[in-house]
């Protein structure tokens, strides 16, 4: 009798080891964890010599309650807003709602780019950014400063003939016009362009 108790209690235990076994695999093909690698450019056995690199995806940092404050990705996910206008590989600071407060990435369309944003609720929530660096894709670079209305009130800006130039932005939507004011090494120049909305 005793024999068939142990071998009763072994059987319980094998099962139960079994279903633990099967619930394993079940959760890691429902949940994707990133394969994250550690290696050493040096050979691990020689103290004081390593130096591990670690291989991954992306990495999500938590604040203490347990919200995304910074995403570093490859490529990097959209933002809460929506979609990005190019995939873009780099990094995120989230406020602690878990929206972009500011970014920086190289585009899949070869520019690379930092944006500045405003907390939401401090203008037009359609937009948050106030300034936008870029580095393009054709070697061109600016400065974009963004108002409260989501506009763009003026840039600083490597022209097309490689001199740098200040211009000022005038929407004027009730005239039906644009009036643009450059600044550069060479003088000033006001030119006006018909307002598309």
């Amino acid at each position: 009798m005793k024999a068939l108790s142990k071998i009763d209690r072994i059987t319980k235990t094998l099962l139960v080891l079994l279903v633990i076994g099967v619930w394993g695999l079940l959760l890691q093909s429902v949940i994707r964890v990133p394969h994250v690698e550690a290696q050493s450019k040096t050979a691990a056995n020689q103290p004081g010599q390593v130096s591990p690199v670690i291989k991954a995806r992306g990495l999500i940092i938590v604040d203490e309650q347990g919200r995304e404050r910074i995403v570093v990705g490859s490529p990097i996910p959209d933002t809460k807003d929506g979609k990005r206008i190019s995939p873009a590989h780099g990094m995120a600071i989230l406020d602690p709602q878990g929206y972009e407060r500011f970014g920086v990435g190289l585009m899949d369309n070869g520019q690379m780019g930092m944006g500045f944003d405003a907390p939401r609720g401090t203008g037009d929530d359609r937009n948050t950014e106030r300034l936008h660096f870029v580095a393009d894709a054709k070697g061109g670079a600016m400065i974009r400063f963004l108002n409260r209305k989501t506009s763009v009130p003026g840039w600083i800006r490597l022209g097309d003939d490689d001199k740098l130039y200040l211009e000022f932005v005038d929407v004027q939507k009730d005239k039906n016009k644009v009036v643009r004011r450059r600044i550069g090494m060479s003088g000033e120049e006001t030119f006006e362009e018909p307002f598309n909305k």
